[in-house]
């Protein structure tokens, strides 16, 4: 087997390895070195330069102060030439037809002009054609406001408008404060006759109404609209006087008195009166004999007629019945002669009057037949009767 060539670096002696912090060293103070003098020649290059364009621009700077004087030397020149030529313009303003306004605005106007005219003058010379064009300036301020002018002419009149809606009412005022009462004036003539007024109560004319005595009772009918004026007891003269007053009389119950003298005297007499009833009939019983009798007085205020019919128990077409009973009178043959009054049917007696005193005395009436027709009058039959108003 051949043998292999050993590498140096694989020796024994010193490795490759332990050199190489022995080559670095002077390695990197050539390397810095180098970088020292690049930086330095650089340097120098550049201030070379910098001179060089220093002087450059000195030298154009003389030529342009140089080519400047010559420009100011030029515009001044031509200033002198436009305000020569300007000076022989006459800028003077007439004031005398427009006014004072319409004058400033021409000499505002002449003034521009002149600036203007200068403008261009300069422009045209060829002073700044080397010079470029610059930005727009600004919008200038607004001007002062001009004076109002004169009104003109009236215009033709429009169409009419449509006519709008109806307003509203408007409030009530307040009333005014009465005026002095007027003269009396003049009668005037008569008015025409006014209508019939309406119907009294139950469609019956009234007439003040009427007053009647229900005879044999202490109320008033309760079917006709009447009104109790007084409840009392019935009186006259005694049956068997032939003096004194001839009807009957309806006593209240509680006299009032005026001048009076107790005892009797001899005068006129009152007595009370009772039923005088023998038989059942006209009744249908004998127990009111010799009580004695009430009545009551009645108002009707709707009814101003009062009737009392005998021998009937009906009122005629267009009355109101009040009440019906029957026919009483005095006896026949008494010296004392009373009127004819109609009793209830239904008679009443007055408490504590069962006692016979006799007085004016209250018989039934029986028809007699001769001068009284027969028929249709019976003989001796109990006669009826009925109060009516109208």
């Amino acid at each position: 087997m051949a043998t292999e060539k050993q590498s140096p670096f694989l020796s024994s002696g010193p490795t490759r390895r332990d050199r190489l912090p022995v080559l670095v060293g002077p390695l990197v103070g050539v390397l810095a070195a180098l970088v020292c003098g690049i930086s330095v020649l650089t340097g120098v290059v550049v201030v070379h330069n910098m001179q060089q364009e220093l002087t450059g621009v000195r030298r154009e700077l003389s030529v342009l102060q140089t080519e400047n004087t010559g420009l100011r030397e030029r515009l001044v020149a031509v200033e002198n030439l436009l305000d020569g030529k300007l000076a022989g313009q006459d800028w003077t303003v007439d004031e005398s037809e427009e006014g004072v306004g319409q004058g400033a605005e021409v000499a505002s106007t002449s003034l521009d002009d002149v600036v203007r005219v200068k403008r261009q003058a300069i422009g045209s010379s060829g002073l700044f054609d080397r010079c470029p064009q610059g930005p727009p300036g600004r919008d200038g301020r607004d001007g002062p406001a001009g004076q109002p002018g004169r009104d003109g002419q009236p215009g033709t009149d429009g169409q009419p408008g449509t006519v709008g809606q109806p307003g509203r009412d408007g409030r009530d005022g307040v009333q005014g404060v009465a005026g002095p009462i007027g003269p009396v004036g003049v009668q005037g003539p008569p008015g025409d006759k006014g209508d019939t007024g309406p119907p009294g109560r139950d469609r019956a004319p009234g007439a003040g109404g009427s007053v009647y005595t229900r005879w044999g009772r202490k109320t008033c009918a309760d079917n006709s609209g009447a009104e109790l004026v007084y409840s009392g007891v019935a009186g006259g003269t005694a049956h068997n006087r032939s003096g004194g007053g001839t009807n009957y009389q309806c006593l209240p119950t509680d006299p009032q008195w005026g001048r009076y003298e107790d005892g009797v005297q001899g005068a006129a007499y009152m007595y009370g009166a009772e039923y005088e009833l023998n038989t059942n009939v006209p009744f249908g019983s004998t127990s009111l004999h010799d009580n004695d009798v009430p009545c009551a007085v009645c108002y009707v205020p709707t009814r101003g007629s009062k009737l009392m019919i005998p021998a009937r128990k009906t009122c005629p077409t267009g009355w109101t019945q009040e009440y019906h009973g029957y026919l009483m009178a005095s006896y026949h043959n008494h010296a004392g002669a009373k009127e004819y009054v109609c009793v209830d049917e239904q008679p009443e007696a007055l408490p504590g009057g069962q006692a016979d005193h006799n007085g004016a005395l209250f018989y039934p009436v029986e028809a007699r037949c001769g001068s009284l027709p027969c028929p249709n009058y019976v003989n001796g039959r109990e006669l009826t009767c009925v109060v009516c108003t109208k």
